[in-house]
Order: C-alpha cells, then sequence, then structure tokens
C-alpha cells in the first residue's frame, strides 16, 4: 500500500511535466508562426498605407508621396497577394513543410518590390528629366522590416540547415538578378551612387582606415593592459576608471579636446607633423576612437582569464609551468572566445563611431552622409549610411561565426 501511494504522487508529477513540456514546445511552434503573421500584416499594411515612394523632379522640390498599390497598380495587388499568402501559411502551416515557401515567397516580394520600384522610378524620369528623384517612403522600410520577420519565422521554425541556407540565398540572388537587369538604374538613391562613386570608393577605405586602425590598436594595446590588470588587481581600479572616463564623453566633445593637443603635437615634432598629424584630419579622430575601443577589449580580457576554471589553472601551476607559458598555452587560448567578443564589440563600434570624422576634415562615410544632408537628398545620405550599416553586420556576423567556430572547435577537444 505504502508503495502504491507513494507512486501515485509521482505519477501526478511525471504527468504535470509532461503537459508542462507540451506546453513549451507548442509555445515553441507557435512563436515562428505569430512573427510569420506579424511581418505579413506589416508588409500588407505597408503597401495600403503611408508613403512608399516620393516622385520629386529634383533634390530640393517636395515631390508627390505614393501608397505602394499608387505606384504599382496591378503589380502592387499581386504584392498585396503574396503578402497575404506568406500571412495565411504563417497561420494556418506554421510548420516546417511550409517554412520554405514562405522563405521563398518572401525573396520574390523583396525583388518584385524593387522591380515595380524601378519602372515606377523609369517612367517618373522619362518625363521629367535626368534631375527627377523616385525616392523610398517610410512604408518602404516598413515592408522591409515585415520581410526580416518572414524570414526569422521560416529560419527558426524547425526547418533543415540547407533549406535555412536556400532562402537567404535565394533573395540575394533575386536581388542580384534584379539589380544587374539595369531596372533600378533611375531611382534616386543609384543615381546618387552613380554621381558619388569615386567619392564613396575614397571615403570607404577611409572609413575602414578608422574602424580597423582604432580595433587593431586596441588589440595590440588591450590585450597586454587586461593581462597586466588581472596580474597585478591594484592597477585594475585605475586603468579601469580611466578606460570609463574615455566612455563618458561624447564623441565630438572628446575630438574638439583633442584638437588643441594634436595641433600642438604637429607644429612641435616635425615627423608627427609629416604624418599628417594636425588638430584636424585623422588623428584626433583615430586616438578617440581607440580610446573608445580599449574599454570592451580590456574588460573582456580581464573577464576572460578570471572565469576559467581554477582546477585547470591549478593543474598547469601543478606541472611546473611558468607564468608565462601558462598564460600563452593556457589562459589565453582557453579565454580567446570572450577576447574575441571585445574585439567584436570595439569594431562594430569603431565602424559606427568614424563618422564623426567629417567633422573635422577626416572623412570616411560621414563626408558622403553629411554632403547628402547639405544637398537635401536623402537619397545621397543613404548612399552613405548603407554601407556604415553593412559593414557593421559584417564585422559582427563574420566575428560571431569565428567565435562559434572557436567554441566548437574547444567543445570537440
Amino acid at each position: 500500500m505504502a508503495s502504491s501511494s507513494e507512486s501515485a504522487p509521482a505519477a501526478d508529477s511525471a504527468a504535470l511535466r509532461a503537459r508542462a513540456g507540451s506546453r513549451t514546445r507548442g509555445g515553441r511552434r507557435e512563436a515562428p508562426a505569430l512573427i510569420g503573421v506579424t511581418g505579413a500584416a506589416l508588409g500588407a499594411l505597408a503597401l495600403l498605407l503611408g508613403p512608399y515612394l516620393s516622385l520629386r523632379p529634383n533634390r530640393v522640390v517636395d515631390g508627390t508621396a505614393l501608397t505602394g498599390l499608387q505606384a504599382f497598380g496591378t503589380v502592387g495587388w499581386l504584392l498585396l497577394l503574396a503578402w497575404a499568402l506568406v500571412g495565411g501559411l504563417a497561420l494556418i502551416s506554421p510548420a516546417r513543410r511550409s517554412s520554405l515557401a514562405r522563405g521563398l515567397l518572401g525573396a520574390g516580394i523583396l525583388a518584385g518590390t524593387l522591380w515595380a520600384s524601378g519602372v515606377a522610378a523609369t517612367e517618373y524620369a522619362a518625363g521629367e528629366g535626368p534631375m527627377a528623384r523616385t525616392s523610398f517612403g517610410w512604408s518602404f522600410y516598413v515592408s522591409l522590416l515585415g520581410l526580416y520577420l518572414v524570414h526569422h519565422a521560416a529560419a527558426t521554425d524547425g526547418a533543415p540547415l540547407w533549406r535555412r541556407v536556400l532562402v537567404p540565398g535565394t533573395t540575394v540572388a533575386a536581388l542580384a538578378a534584379v539589380a544587374f537587369s539595369g531596372a533600378l538604374s533611375d531611382l534616386g538613391i543609384a543615381r546618387e551612387l552613380a554621381l558619388a562613386r569615386d567619392l564613396l570608393a575614397r571615403e570607404i577605405t577611409a572609413h575602414l582606415f578608422y574602424a580597423l586602425g582604432a580595433t587593431l590598436g586596441a588589440v595590440v594595446i588591450g590585450v597586454p593592459l587586461g593581462i597586466a590588470c588581472e596580474r597585478y588587481r591594484r592597477i585594475e581600479g585605475p586603468v579601469m576608471g580611466a578606460l570609463n572616463i574615455g566612455q563618458v564623453f561624447p564623441a565630438l566633445a572628446f575630438v574638439g579636446l583633442m584638437m588643441p593637443v594634436f595641433g600642438a603635437l604637429g607644429r612641435g615634432v616635425e615627423p608627427l607633423g609629416a604624418l599628417g598629424v594636425a588638430g584636424v584630419g585623422w588623428a584626433p579622430v583615430f586616438v578617440v576612437l581607440l580610446v573608445y575601443a580599449l574599454y570592451p577589449v580590456v574588460r573582456n580580457t580581464v573577464a576572460a582569464i578570471r572565469a576559467l576554471d581554477p582546477a585547470v589553472v591549478d593543474a598547469a601551476v601543478g606541472m611546473g609551468m611558468s607564468p608565462h607559458r601558462r598564460l600563452a598555452e593556457i589562459e589565453l587560448p582557453l579565454g580567446f572566445p570572450v577576447v574575441l567578443a571585445g574585439v567584436r564589440v570595439a569594431l562594430v563600434q569603431s565602424t559606427a563611431g568614424a563618422v564623426v570624422a567629417a567633422f573635422v576634415g577626416g572623412g570616411g562615410l560621414g563626408a558622403v552622409m553629411f554632403f547628402g544632408l547639405e544637398q537635401t537628398s536623402m537619397d545621397l545620405v543613404l548612399v552613405g549610411v548603407a554601407p556604415i550599416v553593412a559593414l557593421a553586420l559584417a564585422f559582427d556576423t563574420g566575428i560571431r561565426w569565428l567565435e562559434g567556430r572557436v567554441g566548437a572547435a574547444r567543445g570537440a577537444v
């Protein structure tokens, strides 16, 4: 009897855990469907409401704002139908068997939207001439958010790896096909890109110099500094305090403080002046970005070494390893993913922060962006902003991938 009475609560507990697990799995299955339906609803509403395209005779004059249906006509209705189909598939068939169809429909919607926008721009330019500008309105960017949600839902809805790779690959191929077909050549951003191509190439090079150079300098200085902070705890407070103060300064104010310093150095030290060190230009911006990048690298280096299993360190000491050998063979290799995460933060931060160089004649993509603001051309602003976003995303994705590979290699060992 006792065993029977004891088994009953155990069976009830097992049943409760099973029901809880079922609810959890059901919630996990429902989440991608909800995300997909939300994305499809945003895309459909973006076509119906708000300015999707803006038609302007030139950069300066305010133009005519059109919804997606007004701008695209019959194609707009087909796109609306495609959005409804994506939402229906996500709602009715949220399982993995519909993820590929939803992802490919999203790729088709994006390609069709861009193609229809290019056709509308060509038709408008035929009547207005080469100064005409066809620009995207805020509804277009809402539809991009909807597409992102659709693709995200399709990728997380239990789809196998090959499907998750096929969907973005198809999207890139569709965009490349539309771009190389010449259908986008009369869009405002394409016209501004054609006019600013030489300037853009030069400023991208300058922007990469700031982002990569500051991050490399932060690694060279920050990793040894982080090791020193971990080894000698008494210097950690002053070092991290100084780096925290550097983080508090607004970028432009920080550059302004550096300008008289580097102006005096450039005038007083001839070799530095020959390298272009002056109160304006690249030098103050580079140093400010370097100071900003040092904090995450130093902080993560200290955290990486301290987070190691003490038993591993004790084993290395017991084997007779010297502190330098222990650092080179045990601590840094095991802490490398954490240090790499700090480098990723520093690189993305430097990529975004390099726009301040434009204020002091240092160039970079910020110069293109602010030139667009001066010319009241939002398309030219986007020509400067889009590469910054693309570079930051590429750096972040690439280093995250490297972190995953390093973590997987450590797990395999």
